[in-house]
């Protein structure tokens, strides 16, 4: 089952709701995955699948037993909070394994066997070893993305006045750490009034400084980012050191504006896995100060009666004091035209995601299907409908820029047209995993489309402890089911990962008969 969120759970809402029919129990124990030990005193959780108010918990025993009871049929939902830990039942990859109770059902024999989360911590300091107060640490990781593992921006914190930071609860992988800041006796330009006019005073140069973006390591490029690699439970200590260097500033010209009219500005930088790095900035007037010299990307956009004009984006390479003509600015944008054999369902969108950067745009759609996403930032991006779970896209067509796997690659500057074909008649897949006619629980279920248009998207979902899963959204078509014991990190968006899985799975076509269950076999984790 998809994993889903809950919030603390109270004992009480499911006893009177069963009084005049059959009741089950939830039984078990929790265990360290790192040495097999009982979790003595965790708060274990249950919720009822579809039905969040009802909901139970318990502390957990001795042994790290506990106990639910006077629960109907249904699918519930398990978790274990440890000290600020949460995970769900055979948790894997954003899936989760239900607990199926109700008559010749064995649900009072769970192991639940919690992770231990790993933690880097750590302080900034600059070049005098004094700490650096109020710098921002970013956390880069690898994530799976749709059987895609990539780098991607995970979490920012700021330093304390030690200089110190944490990030807590981190599952085992490889990670890279940032630090960005300016030090504490640094200045911005002032205003000053010179013969009844406003003007902007330089600070002294020896005060006009900042900290680049630096990474664990030492390097100030993500490619020379020494990794952190985290096994379960393990602590992490670094130091990540700033040296001040001159700032530099960027003079925003080419625009025709009113007296006072603002611009608003943004830099960033490209980090590990392609992630944009938001650099903190000065913007006085049409100044953008305190930037340390490096390569940017930068943004802009002209503020008039509370609306924000996009001016484009355009890249820099900063070694010196430099002047920006924004009309040379590239406007990266995508529009287009959504059509359908019927009326357009109401409130349908145009969504295109950028896993790489954790970043979605959302074009919405107009009555007559025209669409438009006036500025967006280069990148790579998987074309996606929003606001209606029963419409899918049947084709696109592109202009101006390359599409490909349900995939659009825009490059700085690039002016996509897209055309959209859509129908409705989204459809489901109910199923049972099985080996040796006995119900697997815990596998990976994946439904691998023959048509290349919907390969960037597979329908996936994990069975439940009764063997039995359902995938929710899939296109009408011929696809390949597939059901792996253990799933957990599989990149099976990468055609040569799955390749031998396929070649034993099972071909069905879509829509299936009415109410029909489908019986895959699970296959060995290769």
């Amino acid at each position: 089952m998809i994993l889903r969120t809950f919030a603390v759970l109270f004992v009480g809402a499911l006893v009177a709701t069963c009084q005049q029919s059959p009741t089950f129990k939830i039984a078990g124990h929790v265990i360290r995955h790192a040495d097999h030990q009982p979790v003595k005193g965790a708060h274990v959780t249950l919720a009822m699948v579809g039905q969040p108010s009802r909901q139970l918990s318990a502390i957990s025993g001795e042994n790290g037993d506990f106990l639910f009871f006077n629960l109907p049929p249904a699918k519930y939902q398990l978790g274990v909070n440890n000290h600020g830990w949460s995970q769900l039942y055979q948790q894997y990859d954003g899936y989760t394994t239900d607990i199926a109770v109700g008559p010749r059902i064995d649900s009072e024999h769970i192991l639940f066997i919690l992770d231990s989360p790993a933690v880097i911590t750590g302080s900034v300091m600059d070049d005098e070893n004094e700490p650096v107060r109020g710098a921002t640490v970013y956390l880069f990781g690898e994530v799976s993305v749709e059987g895609r593992s990539r780098t991607g921006l995970m979490a920012q914190t700021a330093t304390g006045s030690d200089g110190r930071f944490h990030f807590n609860n981190l599952a085992p992988g490889v990670y890279y750490i940032a630090a960005f800041g300016r030090p504490w006796y640094a200045q911005n330009p002032t205003q000053i009034m010179i013969d009844g006019q406003v003007t902007w005073s330089d600070p002294k140069p020896e005060l006009d400084v900042s900290f680049p973006l630096t990474y664990y390591g030492g390097s100030s490029t993500p490619a020379g980012a020494a990794p952190i690699k985290l096994v379960e439970g393990s602590k992490a200590e670094i130091q990540v050191t700033l040296r001040a260097v001159q700032a530099l500033h960027i003079s925003l010209a080419g625009v025709d504006r009113q007296p006072g009219q603002p611009i608003q500005a943004s830099l960033s930088q490209v980090g590990p896995g392609g992630a944009l790095v938001n650099i903190p900035i000065w913007v006085n007037g049409s100044d953008v100060t305190g930037v340390p010299p490096g390569e940017y990307e930068l943004s802009a956009n002209l503020i008039s009666q509370n609306q924000s004009l996009a001016l484009g984006s355009q890249s820099l390479h900063l070694s010196t004091n430099t002047t920006v003509q924004l009309t040379e600015a590239a406007k990266t944008s995508v529009s287009g035209h959504v059509s359908t054999a019927a009326d357009l369902p109401e409130g349908l969108n145009v969504m295109l995601i950028d896993a790489a950067r954790g970043s979605q745009q959302i074009g919405k759609i107009n009555p007559d299907g025209h669409f438009d996403i006036a500025q967006i930032p280069p990148g790579r991006y998987a074309v996606r409908l929003a606001n209606n779970p029963d419409t899918y896209i049947e084709k696109v067509e592109v202009k101006g820029g390359a599409y490909a796997n349900g995939e659009l690659e825009l490059p700085l500057g690039a002016q996509v047209d897209l055309t959209v074909q859509v129908a409705k008649g989204v459809t489901k897949v109910n199923g049972l995993v099985t080996r040796d006619k006995k119900p697997v629980p815990g596998a990976m279920v994946l439904l691998l489309p023959n048509d290349p248009t919907y390969l960037n998207y597979i329908p996936r979902d994990q069975s439940d402890s009764d063997g039995t899963f359902t995938l929710n959204w899939a296109a009408p078509g011929r696809y390949t089911l597939v059901a792996i014991d253990n799933g957990r990190g599989l990149q099976y968006g990468d055609s040569a990962v799955i390749k031998p899985y396929l070649e034993h799975g099972q071909v069905i076509d879509l829509p299936l008969p009415k109410d029909s269950t489908v019986i895959v076999e699970v296959q060995h984790r290769h």
